[in-house]
């Protein structure tokens, strides 16, 4: 449910940058598409690009024609590999100081900015790196803080970082395509909103089956279960067999529902398969010499079992000592 949230959350979100704003946006061609650079060539085109935005308070009409020079994505190759920049931030902004006059004086500095920051970015990407980075790096992992991180990633984790990439690739895809057609965007949108909406209604509603007495499981060999339909003292051997074969989670368990069957035998409450332990605890009186040892009784059981706390043979003893005081002898 998690994986499937994120990934639905990421499918949104790239929808709500793809999907047109307005008028002005149904009606731009879809003049996006991927350009494959070298290092130099993403140099010049940035340097163009700010050079360009520079002219634009005194010719402003220009902004579309910067915005369809623009690729909608470079594919810069370099001696490190292959890189993909997504200009969508970049086109939209200029889409945005195209049509919203008022705005325009807070739009440019934000582009000039942002290319700015990337052209620097280009201009220092070859630079010669420091000859004792490695060993600096190794010797800062060496430190006991990162004794337990991963130098590399395992091959599953690399498989699973490129389906997550082919698979937000082909949302791309998708949603650029659904662009050119805005009644295909909105059905698209709601869709995917829909689909969001109904996974979190389902996780709801299996939250909200999970309540308080379905979190207490009843041993039973069939049938409807109530404590004293099996005697006491056969509880209690069942929590002596567990013990000797070391399953102390188990023996107090059994131990437990022992001290609820001998309770219940002696008319402490009217049998009622649906309590729970703390409803159970709460039938008897505040005065009762019985409550203190069952409340220790249904706290250690309360950790060994809902909790899991790993049990010993100390808990099993505390809790036959706890019987032994209720008066299962």
């Amino acid at each position: 449910m998690r994986c499937a949230t994120r990934l639905a959350g990421v499918a949104l979100s790239l929808l709500t940058l793809s999907l047109p704003c307005g008028a002005a946006d149904d009606a731009a061609p879809d003049d996006s598409d991927t350009r494959q650079v070298s290092l130099a060539q993403y140099t010049q085109e940035l340097a163009r690009i700010d050079a360009q935005l520079k002219m634009l308070p005194e010719h402003p009409e220009e902004a579309g024609s910067v915005r369809s020079s623009i690729p909608d994505e470079w594919e810069l190759k370099t001696q490190s590999g292959t890189f993909e920049i997504d200009n969508e931030d970049l086109r939209e902004k200029l889409q945005q100081y195209d049509s919203n006059v008022r705005r325009r004086g807070e739009i440019l500095p934000e582009l000039e900015f942002t290319v700015e920051g990337q052209l620097e970015d280009a201009k220092n990407y070859d630079r010669p790196a420091d000859a004792n980075a490695r060993n600096k790096l190794e010797g800062i992992l060496k430190g006991r803080e990162y004794h337990s991180v991963s130098k590399s990633q395992s091959p599953l984790e690399r498989f699973k970082d490129a389906l997550l990439g082919w698979f937000i690739r082909q949302l791309r895809k998708l949603f650029r395509a659904a662009v050119a057609h805005p009644r295909a965007s909105q059905v698209l949108l709601w869709s995917i909103i829909g689909l969001v909406i109904l996974g979190f209604a389902t996780w709801l509603y299996f939250l909200l089956r999970r309540t308080i007495r379905d979190e207490y499981s009843h041993p039973r060999d069939g049938g409807e279960f109530i404590p004293s339909s099996k005697h006491w003292q056969q509880w209690m051997r069942e929590a002596r067999a567990a013990a000797e074969r070391s399953d102390w989670r188990e023996a107090v368990h059994l131990g437990y529902w022992g001290g609820v069957s001998y309770l219940e035998s002696a008319g402490a409450w009217k049998p009622d398969r649906a309590r729970t332990p703390r409803e159970y605890l709460r039938l008897l009186p505040d005065v009762s010499d019985r409550r203190v040892p069952l409340d220790g009784l249904t706290r250690r059981f309360e950790l060994t079992w809902y909790a899991s706390q790993a049990a010993s043979s100390a808990d099993f003893d505390f809790a036959v000592a706890q019987l032994e005081k209720l008066g299962c002898r």
